[in-house]
């Protein structure tokens, strides 16, 4: 599964300062925990999306504890999920027979999650008891609406140290997040981080989240001026967003015209990474007479030749 925009810009943030975004998501203290590693979760399928893994989970210690092992799975949605109990009873559990702490026989970590709804309210926590057989499964999740977040509080919270930094971007998403004294307040902290590249993340991510939010138009006018350099990061996800378009555009004209698609077919358009190359073949989409003839002009050089993010096209 393709990740979109919002996934890939809920990943980088919170890989921008890892151990203060963590500890802001669980509500500790900042030193209650010690971040080690993100892992690498790339065997481990997410159930329910066989070409998906989640590679945004965590090693930490719970200092407190004496620095008890946790690899915590870090999930960000676009809205909530009705099935994410399941996936992540089934991926917890495979984290933990797949990933160990150490070399130690034996060893293992414990496993919990953490789930970012950048809209909507979710809660998928489950208790599932039947006392008189003995049988209880319960998975509670750090579940965060974002939605129900006040922006004002997140701002005031950001400015006496309660809260990091990093977490600006997601203002957009909170109740308030749109009015114009919240967006004035925001550029004022975001315009005192001294490094120019976070600055800008700090301006592309934000912009990428009140889309989410359906407030882009009124965020991309407030910081006109105040966002001189651009995101790199930022103007990559659109220009990979604009050739995802191009391709999904191209296959369902595929399907108007010869009906359902072969997987070979899809996973190759999907794959074409020039859009001057998508142009031409919905130009033979047209022309063309049969779903064979459409498969020669695909195998042809030339078919998966990559322009840069920045080409225009």
């Amino acid at each position: 599964m393709a990740a979109n925009p919002y996934d890939q810009a809920s990943r980088y943030l919170a890989k921008l300062d890892p151990p203060p975004f963590l500890a802001w998501l669980l509500r500790l203290r900042r030193e209650a925990l010690a971040f080690r590693r993100w892992l690498d979760a790339r065997l481990v399928r997410f159930p329910g999306e066989p070409d998906r893994t989640c590679d945004t989970v965590a090693f930490l210690e719970d200092v407190a504890a004496g620095g008890v092992p946790w690899a915590l799975v870090l999930e960000f949605q676009i809205e909530p999920d009705a099935l994410m109990f399941g996936r992540l009873l089934g991926y917890a559990g495979s984290l933990w027979l797949e990933l160990k702490p150490s070399p130690e026989r034996g060893d293992r970590f414990h496993v919990g999650a953490v789930v970012v709804n950048l809209t909507g309210q979710g809660d998928c926590s489950r208790d599932l008891a039947w006392p008189e057989a003995g049988l209880r499964t319960n998975l509670t999740v750090a579940e965060r609406n974002l939605s129900t977040y006040d922006a004002a509080a997140v701002l005031e919270d950001i400015t006496t140290g309660a809260a990091p930094a990093v977490v600006l971007p997601l203002v957009a998403l909170m109740k308030g997040g749109s009015e114009s004294a919240i967006i004035e307040r925001w550029k004022e902290l975001a315009g005192q981080e001294t490094d120019a590249r976070r600055r800008a993340d700090y301006g592309g991510l934000v912009l990428v989240f009140a889309e989410a939010a359906g407030c882009r138009d009124v965020w991309k006018a407030a910081l006109k001026e105040w966002n001189v350099v651009q995101s790199q990061q930022v103007l990559e996800w659109q220009a990979e967003a604009h050739i995802k378009g191009k391709a999904e555009t191209l296959l369902e004209m595929l399907e108007a015209r010869f009906g359902s698609v072969p997987i070979d077919v899809s996973e190759r358009v999907l794959g074409i990474r020039d859009v001057g190359r998508l142009k031409q073949l919905a130009v033979h989409v047209m022309r063309c007479v049969s779903l064979q003839e459409f498969q020669s002009e695909l195998s042809k050089e030339g078919s998966g030749t990559q322009r840069g993010p920045g080409e225009k096209s």
